[in-house]
Parts: C-alpha cells; structure tokens; sequence
C-alpha cells in the first residue's frame, strides 16, 4: 500500500540497504570447450559496488571460476535481448558475465556467434543470467535491487545458441 501512496505522491521508492540474496539459474559456458551447462549459483555484493555492474547491487556469485582475485576484479558484461523464440519463456534480457583477465584465464571462444552478430572471445568461463526486465532500466525489483529471473531451461536447444 505504502508504494502505491508513494507512487501518487510521486515520491521515489528508497532501495533498501542491501541486496537480496537470490539462488539463480543461468548457462556457464566453459572456456575449456566443454558443452555449455545449466549453474545454479547465489548472488553477491562482494567486489560489486566497485565494478562495471554496481546499479544492479548483486550479481551471480562466479567468484570460484575466477581462479585469482584480478581475474574477478576484472570482469565485465554485456546484454542481449531474445524475442520470438519457439519458447516464449526464453524470451527477455540477459546478461553475460565474463572476465577480460587473460593472464590468469584461459581464452574462450566457446559462447555462439548469433547472440552478438559475431564471434565473442573472453577470458575464463562465460555466463549468461536472465532479468526480469525487458529493459535496462525496468531490471530492477521495487527494492531499487537487479530483480533476477531463472533461465529457462529449454534455451539451450534454441538454434541461436548453437556454438
């Protein structure tokens, strides 16, 4: 009740003052060209307020990939947006989480080309999370915290994850 009043009023929602912890499913596409696999991992701030991914609060907790610290200080993302796929659950906005650490990580070139038009190299394993969003921006839970959704599934076997 207390939001919708704030929403009348036009008062911005306070973000509470830490993130959720959230068990979440993604894919892990390992570096070692292995097939890419469903993970579930927790969510951390650990490291995050200081990174390229600080507006979401927390993020899929890769931190035991990462093999050194720098490998996981160095870490970046990137999103892409699935629509009119065979299963509508796969459809929404993702992120992938990888590390640009290439002198403690193997490189990668195990991730699909169709995502981002080309062919992606990183450093160590890649993941891929989903939001509930379909938007940067609409990503966020009331809370002011990235609102994370579970991968479906069935997206592995869509063609555009073809590798």
């Amino acid at each position: 009740m207390q939001s919708f009043i704030d929403l009348l009023i036009g008062r911005q929602p306070q973000s509470s003052a830490e993130p959720p912890f959230d068990v979440i499913t993604g894919i892990r596409f390992p570096a070692d060209g292995s097939k890419p696999h469903l993970i579930t991992l927790a969510t951390t701030t650990e490291g995050v307020k200081d990174g390229p991914d600080s507006s979401w609060g927390h993020i899929p907790d890769f931190r035991g990939f990462c093999r050194t610290r720098r490998a996981w200080q160095w870490r970046d993302f990137d999103t892409f947006r699935l629509e009119h796929q065979p299963d509508s659950k796969c459809n929404g906005l993702y992120v992938t989480f990888y590390s640009f650490d290439l002198d403690s990580l193997p490189e990668n070139t195990n991730f699909p080309t169709q995502l981002y038009g080309r062919e992606r190299c990183f450093a160590g394993d890649a993941f891929v999370f989903k939001l509930k969003g379909n938007e940067i921006g609409s990503d966020l839970g009331e809370d002011g915290w990235a609102a994370w959704d579970n991968v479906h599934p069935e997206i592995l076997s869509l063609p555009v994850m073809e590798i």
